[in-house]
């Protein structure tokens, strides 16, 4: 782990995200990129000027996140390099190309749990967006979540016939490794649903390949994976849950809801996702 990449807009929920990933960092012995996006600049159709430039708005920009830096420095006493970026345009598209761009193993953003449909989409969209197509992980941070050392890891795993042939299994074993943390794998089912042959073969697979990981692997009857998921973390001390990102056709989309945005939302602990 070298690099966290930390998209900032000055928010106490970006602030507090900040916060956790210099622990992360700290721990993890990697540096730290700080990017603000501003969005594109939108022209006064009275006067058809800008209400302030855009390089007042990078200059801006850039000394607030110079300041955050001091910040850090002095509150958390963060030994490692930090460098500071200041862009116009789309948020996940920016982070994207930093993505490409750079050498970055793991996003740190915020999210704040909203209650109403409208506010999921005005807040923390960006957050579970990103996450569900980004190449590397991405942790999303709750707006009051403080941090702590990650001893136990919760994986939701699916009985995916594919299994064999995505990365998933891997990435838990190495950020388990990581961490020096407890993993608990997760299998959602539907209520009274009896595995079939080809469930207990992926299971089989799954419990083979993890072996040499000490883990505890728990089966949960719910017909709703984001309910049963949830529950768990709130009853048995996890530090974080893991979800891994995969791809579904349209028909999928439309007609199940996503496991991500609901955990992502509700969560009072962190949500790391992965992609296969």
């Amino acid at each position: 782990m070298k690099t966290v990449l930390v998209p900032i807009d000055f928010s106490e929920t970006s602030d507090n995200a900040l916060f956790y990933a210099t622990n992360l960092a700290t721990d993890l012995f990697a540096n730290l990129i700080l990017l603000h996006v501003n969005s594109i600049p939108v022209y006064n159709n009275e006067y058809n000027i800008l209400p302030y430039t855009v390089n007042d708005s990078l200059e801006i920009g850039l000394n607030s996140l110079k300041e955050k830096v001091n910040l850090l420095k002095e509150k958390f006493d963060f030994k490692g390099n930090v460098e500071c970026f200041v862009e116009i345009g789309d948020l996940k598209s920016v982070v994207f190309d930093f993505i490409n761009k750079k050498t970055i193993d793991l996003i740190v953003m915020g999210i704040t749990g909203q209650e109403t449909a409208i506010e999921k989409v005005l807040f923390g969209s960006n957050a579970v967006s990103i996450s569900r197509e980004s190449s590397i992980p991405v942790f999303i941070i709750p707006k009051t979540y403080l941090y702590k050392d990650i001893k136990s890891i919760a994986y939701a795993c699916e009985y995916d016939v594919n299994v064999t042939e995505q990365s998933g299994l891997q990435q838990i074993k190495n950020i388990s490794n990581l961490f020096n943390a407890s993993l608990s794998v997760l299998h959602v089912i539907p209520d009274f649903h009896l595995m079939n042959e080809i469930e207990s073969e992926t299971d089989l697979f799954i419990e083979q390949n993890l072996e040499k990981t000490s883990h505890k692997t728990f089966i949960l009857s719910e017909n709703r994976p984001s309910t049963a998921l949830l529950d768990f973390i709130k009853t048995h001390g996890v530090d974080v849950i893991v979800l891994e990102q995969k791809k579904h056709s349209f028909i999928h989309k439309l007609i199940y809801p996503s496991t991500t945005k609901e955990v992502a939302f509700s969560s009072p602990i962190p949500v790391l996702t992965i992609h296969s």
